[in-house]
């Protein structure tokens, strides 16, 4: 069957082919310009300066209390540093717009130049951190002391603010004006950028979540700084267009972390997304234990069903041991159990925890989560044999499931039985919207629907399961 979209996906292709134009423009238009200086006038506007720096430092700084808000905790290390980049575009950046002639300063001084440089390149050192993997060792000592680091770098930000408002001219010693000074600070920048979009990148290819779609382009405009800062000619065009960058970035980070909180109902959803692991690139390295992670994602989505993936990989076990599957079905079976709910990370919490019953299109919403688990399955070689079996999870024997309507012995058998054990476990379960069911009154169910909507062979093995004293299934209840 194909999956493949359509209509649906000839869209997003375009899409990304338009955003990808639109964000490859200025450095097109930069190229233009230093082929053609005659089109690249000079345009000094000290007040539209002024407000232009201004206003990006000040969305910077708001990008920085919203990480912080959203995260309630400064123990996460991609928050922490995420933050950090943001306080140092805010407070060192404003230095660039705050000593424009005409204001504070009645002259040019080293530091307007020298602090737009330095702003980027801080930043840069940060989200790079942010997207990095540490050892366990520093990943723990980030975690404890958090605060105190953030403490630290937000002191030394706005020291560098306060003694570049009181001696305007103390960098004027600094060798800005090399040009193999500003080809390190650039690229330099540009690698510690590039190599936080890629991993970011990465992120929201395991997720598709829309904070993580804004993140990811915003740093790309971040990207573009260094190149337009570096060949753009001072009060031209090209050279406002890096002033248009920095402020782009936070238009485009704004509005999809907008769209994240109206999608989720929580402001919490952005530190959700920006705080996940690229455990993608985890898998993809064949590290297994990272499916830990994942597992306790998928978990911490849904507070009122913690423990429902372990319960439900115990008792998939259970049914594959009692119909005689192989040792490697058993051991594909309980990964793909641990796994069949990896597409509710993409599913609002605003869904999830909904107290009443859902709505027509909440409960489509809900549906999605089967298709997104085989789609995100399939992008990891590690889970890419069982991307049908995460994606048929929700499928029913008469075929009257989701998202395929496969029937019968179309529906893979991995499937079938984890069908079974998730079936009995939502049931034995206490929901927002219903009380649990006792474990005779679940077993009464599962008889009924024997053959209707579960495999009669997959049911019939669970029920013998509890009714061998010596059994798993048995001591479970």
């Amino acid at each position: 069957m194909n999956h493949s979209g359509g209509p649906a996906l000839a869209i997003r292709r375009i899409s990304a082919c338009l955003i990808g134009a639109a964000l490859l423009a200025p450095l097109a238009a930069l190229a233009l310009f230093n082929a053609a200086p005659q089109l690249d006038p000079l345009w000094m506007q000290m007040t539209l300066h002024f407000w232009v720096v201004g206003v990006t430092a000040v969305a910077a700084a708001i990008a920085a209390c919203v990480v912080i808000l959203s995260a309630r905790t400064l123990r996460e290390t991609r928050l922490l540093f995420l933050a950090l980049a943001f306080v140092c575009v805010a407070g060192i950046f404003s230095v660039h717009g705050l000593l424009t002639p005409g204001y504070i300063a009645d002259e040019f001084y080293a530091s307007v130049a020298v602090s737009s440089w330095f702003s980027i390149a801080a930043a840069a050192v940060l989200v790079a951190l942010s997207a990095v993997e540490p050892p366990v060792a520093i990943d723990g000592f980030v975690r404890r002391a958090g605060v105190v680091i953030f403490a630290w770098v937000t002191v030394g930000v706005a020291a560098y603010l306060v003694v570049s408002l009181t001696f305007e001219a103390w960098l004027d010693w600094f060798p800005l004006q090399a040009r193999t000074v500003q080809y390190l600070t650039a690229f330099g920048s540009m690698g510690l950028i590039g190599f936080a979009v890629r991993r970011y990148w990465q992120a929201y290819q395991f997720a598709r979540l829309p904070a993580q779609a804004a993140t990811t382009l915003a740093l790309v405009l971040l990207l573009e700084v260094p190149p337009l800062i570096l060949w753009g000619r001072p009060w031209h065009i090209s050279w406002w267009m890096y002033h248009g960058a920095y402020g782009a970035a936070f238009v485009v980070l704004f509005s999809g972390w907008a769209i994240e909180v109206r999608r989720a109902g929580s402001l919490d959803a952005i530190a959700e997304a920006l705080s996940m692991r690229d455990a993608l690139a985890q898998l993809n390295r064949g590290r297994d234990a990272h499916i830990l992670e994942l597992v306790n994602a998928i978990e911490t989505k849904d507070v009122h069903t913690l423990g429902h993936v372990s319960r439900v990989s115990a008792h998939a076990l259970a049914i594959g041991r009692r119909m005689g599957l192989p040792a490697s079905d058993l051991r594909s079976l309980v990964l793909a159990a641990q796994m069949h709910d990896v597409g509710k990370i993409g599913v609002p919490d605003s869904v999830l925890m909904k107290p009443g019953r859902l709505t027509d299109a909440e409960f489509a919403e809900v549906k999605r989560h089967a298709p997104r688990g085989g789609s995100i399955a399939g992008r990891v070689p590690a889970l890419r044999p069982l991307a049908g079996v995460i994606r048929a999870h929700h499928e029913r024997y008469n075929g009257q499931g989701y998202p395929d309507g496969l029937a019968g012995d179309e529906i893979p058998l991995l499937a079938r039985v984890i069908a079974v054990a998730d079936t009995y476990d939502a049931m034995t379960s206490d929901r927002p919207y219903r009380s649990r069911l006792t474990h005779d009154a679940a077993l009464a169910e599962l008889r009924r629907v024997r053959g209707v909507e579960l495999d009669p062979a997959c049911v019939d093995a669970f029920l013998a399961g509890f009714e061998d004293e010596g059994s798993e299934l048995a001591a479970a209840a």
